[in-house]
């Protein structure tokens, strides 16, 4: 045997493989994590019922068209929204029948689902409102004849930029928490390697 082998067969044979943790620390993950995304998503159902309501009401009263077909495309933005949150981000079914899947199994499942929802948070939750808000801001110009369009005034313009920081916000928010959520599938992937 080299020295190299040796050194290299010692540091293979010192490296002991990181222990599971026990079951039951497991399981209490995977439920926080559930109890976690379930309020969560009651938390963003009744944001959404409130701004169904709030905008459905302008879809009523408003007194410009515009304003009313921005209320409107709001509103369908919103249950979009709804859908796509009840479809990609509930929590999956708990073990049943005997734990069909390991409790590692079904906690990466888990991750790589709400990771998916949030790294894709762009397109199923942000773009959805964005057609509604641009018609709500451009209302008053668009309730004047195309012949005397103009530039936006700043008391339209700052709320739109203020409005674009805040969704940029919430896009690099949720863009951390899906690398968080990835770094926590790459530990359970180490644990299902040893």
């Amino acid at each position: 045997m080299t020295p190299e082998e040796f050194v290299r067969g010692s540091w293979q044979d010192g490296a002991a493989a990181a222990p599971l943790p026990p079951l039951e620390e497991l399981r209490g993950r995977a439920d926080r994590f559930r109890r976690k995304i379930v309020r969560r998503n009651w938390i963003e159902y009744a944001a959404g019922i409130f701004v169904l309501v709030a905008f459905g009401f302008g879809m009523v009263t408003a007194p410009l068209e515009a304003l009313r077909i921005g209320c409107a495309l709001t509103v369908g933005g919103t249950l979009v929204i709804l859908w796509q949150l009840h479809r990609r981000a509930s929590p999956l079914t708990p073990m049943e029948q005997g734990g069909q899947l390991s409790v590692l199994d079904y906690q990466r499942r888990e991750l790589v689902r709400q990771r998916d929802a949030l790294d894709s948070i762009f397109t199923w939750y942000l773009l959805p409102l964005i057609p509604g808000i641009v018609v709500l801001y451009a209302s008053p110009m668009l309730s004047l004849p195309m012949a005397q369009w103009a530039w936006p005034p700043m008391d339209v313009v700052r709320p739109m930029g203020l409005t674009a920081v805040f969704f940029a916000f919430v896009y690099l928010l949720n863009k951390r928490a899906a690398r968080q959520l990835q770094g926590q599938i790459d530990e359970i992937e180490a644990l299902q390697a040893d």
